[in-house]
């Protein structure tokens, strides 16, 4: 009896089927018993793709996929699994990410299951790959650097197959730079796979919207439905999708047409080489009965979690939120990163988020004009705290009354030592004319400071964004990463029986943001220079 090996198991009954590559093709009925027999004993040394989500990504044919849903859909595991079709093969190149390095230790150790029969790995974290025995690898990377110099690593790079698990924190200009990569001269089949659990206020969730019904939820009868699309400019609005080729074709023939020469009709037509295909592929925990089997506890851990979370993490919901939609979007925060220098008056003032010792972080950022020059950041008791502050607005020669601190809550401290500062008091009531406008002051200021980045009227020192910060829930954090997540706290609040704009509070701040969003909130403190100049622009305008 012929047998082929594949991972631990011993695989013999063929359905007579062969792949292109001339491999024999397992009977159907015949994995199905394996699978019904690994239930009864299992076996962890038996690898066989799961029914469901799993199954269904690794037989996609579709260029890109997206594998989304609910945690501990094993999707993760599948990114590991899909390199096994050409682990053998002299040249295949392949390449998953994460966000950082640090990210990459428990996929790094998973993989050994799966390869240690093929190759050796490489622990060395300047070169973080298994080396195939058949001359093959499959490296492990990481997207956290800027756009600019994350194109430098991956320019001129060639992977017949490159994965990105949780891709909802990959930019999209950077998923669209990877595509450039999915490449080879090989023959082998390109594939680009992106797994995530549920973001609503990613990129992925407008990208894989046709797949998802209105109440959130992935459609059953779209599951795994191939589309197409051309991915125009810079943004994923600028897609141009279809059910057929020449449906997207028809959109955007122009320009297709603008860069097609004769010579490339050897290869195929203009439909065939300058269109993707797209699937879309929901996971669900009810599908891996491998971790249902050895911790069925786990379904208790995400029971146990708030409405928005079970929603996203049980449910893979993509539309659920407990408040309302951010203002402040990734696309937004983008634009802000890389907008020229916006100095205005070009006045120097510093906006302060204070706390001290055994709390949250003290934050403070120096402005010049509408341009972030710097930021300073810690976590000292009260004397030291003040002192601190003191010598900081010293070195940024920023003068007392360009200081707002937060007054409410720790802040009360600071007013007897900066007297001439202006504290920022979240409750403070509005100007009479807009008290039917925004709740309270902080809601103003939020809502202000959120047109401004949507404007690009504010920059940012660009060698800020890679300093990394830690405080409560979140250690050496890249400033650029803390910003996008903190953007997430300012938002409506829906439920608020106010007749005015109203921001989400705190707790709920925290609950999406996953700790306190000191960065951002003191950022939206500058707005009080405005709010308060033109209260008394306004007087004086009375007494003339």
């Amino acid at each position: 009896m012929c047998n082929v090996r594949i991972g631990f198991l011993f695989m013999e009954k063929y359905s007579g089927i062969k792949t292109v590559n001339a491999s024999l093709v397992l009977d159907y009925e015949y994995i199905q018993m394996l699978r019904d027999a690994d239930r009864k004993i299992p076996n962890p040394n038996k690898i066989i793709a799961q029914g469901g989500g799993q199954e269904n990504m690794l037989s996609t044919p579709a260029d890109i996929t997206i594998c989304g849903g609910c945690r501990g859909g094993s999707k993760t595991f599948t990114l590991l699994m899909e390199t096994l079709k050409d682990i053998k093969n002299k040249n295949f190149r392949s390449v998953l990410l994460r966000h950082e390095i640090d990210d990459l230790s428990d996929m790094v150790e998973t993989s050994s299951t799966l390869y240690d029969d093929f190759g050796e790995y490489n622990k060395s974290k300047n070169d973080m790959r298994w080396n195939f025995y058949k001359g093959g690898f499959l490296k492990f990377s990481y997207h956290a650097d800027t756009l600019d110099d994350f194109k430098k690593r991956f320019q001129g790079k060639q992977f017949a197959y490159i994965g990105v698990d949780e891709i909802t924190h990959m930019e999209y200009l950077k998923f669209k730079y990877l595509i450039t990569c999915n490449r080879n001269a090989f023959h082998i089949r390109n594939r680009f796979i992106g797994t995530c659990n549920p973001d609503p206020d990613s990129w992925v969730a407008k990208f894989i919207d046709w797949w998802i019904g209105e109440d959130g939820l992935p459609i059953p009868e779209r599951d795994g439905r191939v589309r197409y699309c051309f991915m125009d400019g810079d943004n994923v609005s600028g897609i141009y999708w279809g059910n057929t080729r020449e449906e997207v074709y028809e959109q955007c023939k122009d320009i297709i047409h603008a860069y097609w020469k004769p010579e490339y009709e050897q290869y195929g037509t203009p439909q065939e080489l300058f269109i993707k295909s797209v699937t879309f592929i929901e996971a669900k925990l009810s599908d891996n009965v491998k971790l249902m089997s050895s911790d069925p506890t786990y379904l208790a851990n995400l029971v146990n979690q708030s409405d928005e979370q079970r929603a996203r993490d049980l449910d893979g919901n993509w539309k659920y939120k407990a408040a309302g939609d951010d203002i402040i979007k990734l696309t937004h925060m983008e634009a802000l990163y890389r907008n020229s220098m916006q100095i205005g008056d070009g006045i120097r003032r510093v906006s302060c988020d204070a706390a001290f010792e055994g709390g949250d972080s003290l934050v403070m950022w120096l402005w010049e004009g509408w341009h972030i020059r710097d930021i300073f950041v810690c976590k000292l008791d009260s004397k030291k705290t003040v002192d601190t502050v003191k010598a900081v607005l010293e070195e940024w020669h920023v003068r007392e009354e360009c200081f707002t601190y937060d007054l409410n809550g720790l802040g009360q401290i600071f007013k007897g030592f900066f007297p001439n500062a202006i504290p920022f008091n979240n409750k403070e009531a509005v100007e009479e004319k807009f008290k039917y406008i925004y709740t309270n002051l902080k809601s103003q200021a939020a809502y202000l400071f959120a047109q401004k980045i949507i404007n690009r009227e504010i920059s940012i020192e660009p060698t800020l964004l890679e300093r990394k910060f830690s405080g409560k829930g979140f250690e050496k954090v890249p400033l650029r990463q803390i910003l996008d997540k903190e953007r997430k706290a300012i938002r409506k609040d829906e439920d608020s029986e106010e007749k005015g704009w109203t921001i989400i509070k705190k707790i709920i701040m925290k609950k999406l943001v996953g700790h306190s969003p000191d960065f951002i909130e003191a950022l939206l403190m500058r707005m009080i220079f405005e709010i308060k100049h033109k209260r008394k622009h306004i007087k004086g305008l009375g007494l003339i």
